[in-house]
């Protein structure tokens, strides 16, 4: 019996290396969106979508905003209209929000948030209006990274805060930052928190290009936005800073400070002053603000007119004043009995002991 082996030709379908690579990408992003679908559960979700409604809350997040404001220093950052007198009293608007992280037990802005967002608010002003003057003490842009100079910076001496209305969760707000008043030592911020596009202001000075977006409409009235923010509902809180400029260890004079950024009339850019010695100047018609108003006009932008704002805003910043916190700081005395001690609750120490009380508060609600 013979055997035959017959072969029958069989030919393998050809495919193109653009098909191999198409399937390849098709193969890829399966397994792409299978992995997102095992990695994506609903607990994680709700962790994303937390933290990124939340990221002004976030570690570090404080100091990206600060370092935010600081770029307003570089030259290739500030505005292009310079600053000058006339800019000295105006305010300066940064916008902010209210995450969940900062909303208490009663569903509105905690109070103790404000301070955060003031410190931002009061860099931005400083970052802008002085940008030139913290140049010149810093020496340029070398000063972190090995200037001769001493570091240059604004310390905080004293804040506060009164607060008349609510800011619910989520909602924006603007924080009106201004020159208030200054002496020889101490410069005054005050920030309003302002209800988002509640009140506007005429115009930016220093950004004519945003006056094209927002600009109040106006019948030529002369009223001052300090005026029309008078008894306005729109302001939720207001905040007074009392901050020092410091050159290493030695202290600047705020008037020092305004004429190297420019801040004062042409009259005064002359003065005799030694900058570098951090000498403060001699006054004739003020006793703390440096300013010689002898022979000052109080017409446009003169010397007189700065000196009449800075005494008008002096009254309100008296509150901060050296006298009222000296007489604040002798009212704490150790020499008393006291009530006790007790744990704030931080720590896992903290945390695990009140987890423990608060399991025991429905045995006791007949104490209660």
């Amino acid at each position: 019996m013979l055997n035959y082996n017959v072969t029958v030709p069989y030919k393998i379908p050809e495919v193109s290396v653009g098909s191999q690579y198409r399937m390849i990408e098709v193969g890829a992003a399966l397994q792409l969106l299978r992995l997102l679908w095992s990695f994506f559960t609903i607990s994680r979700v709700l962790v994303v979508i937390l933290i990124v409604t939340n990221l002004k809350s976030l570690p570090l997040i404080w100091h990206l905003r600060i370092v935010n404001a600081f770029r307003f220093i570089c030259k290739t950052q500030r505005p292009e209209t310079p600053v000058g007198p006339e800019q000295l009293f105006l305010p300066l608007i940064t916008t902010s929000h209210a995450p969940i992280m900062e909303i208490d037990f009663n569903g509105h802005k905690s109070n103790s948030s404000y301070f955060s967002d003031i410190d931002i608010a009061r860099t931005h002003l400083v970052c802008t209006l002085f940008a030139k003057g913290i140049s010149h003490f810093r020496g340029g842009t070398t000063a972190i990274t090995g200037s001769k100079y001493p570091l240059f910076g604004l310390a905080l001496g004293a804040v506060s805060c009164s607060f008349k209305r609510e800011l619910k969760p989520y909602e924006t707000y603007e924080m009106w930052s201004r020159v208030l008043s200054w002496d020889e030592k101490w410069i005054y911020i005050v920030t309003h928190f302002v209800r988002k596009d509640v009140v506007l202001p005429r115009k930016y000075t220093l950004y004519p290009e945003q006056n094209e977006a927002k600009q109040r409409e106006t019948e030529g009235d002369d009223t001052s936005w300090l005026k029309i923010l008078d008894g306005n509902k729109a302001v939720v809180a207001t905040a007074l800073s009392k901050c020092v400029f410091k050159s290493g260890r030695r202290t600047v004079s705020p008037m020092i400070m305004l004429r190297e950024s420019g801040l004062l009339p042409a009259e005064s850019a002359s003065g005799d002053n030694n900058v570098e010695e951090f000498q403060l100047p001699t006054s004739t018609g003020s006793s703390d603000s440096g300013i010689d108003i002898g022979s000052g006009e109080e017409e446009g932008f003169s010397l007189a007119w700065i000196e009449k704002k800075r005494l008008r805003g002096m009254k309100a910043a008296i509150a901060l004043g050296g006298k009222a916190q000296t007489e604040l700081e002798q009212e704490f005395t150790a020499e008393n009995d006291a009530l006790g001690r007790h744990s704030d609750g931080s720590g896992i120490v903290g945390v695990v002991s009140t987890l423990a009380e608060l399991a025991h508060l429905p045995a006791c609600k007949g104490v209660l």
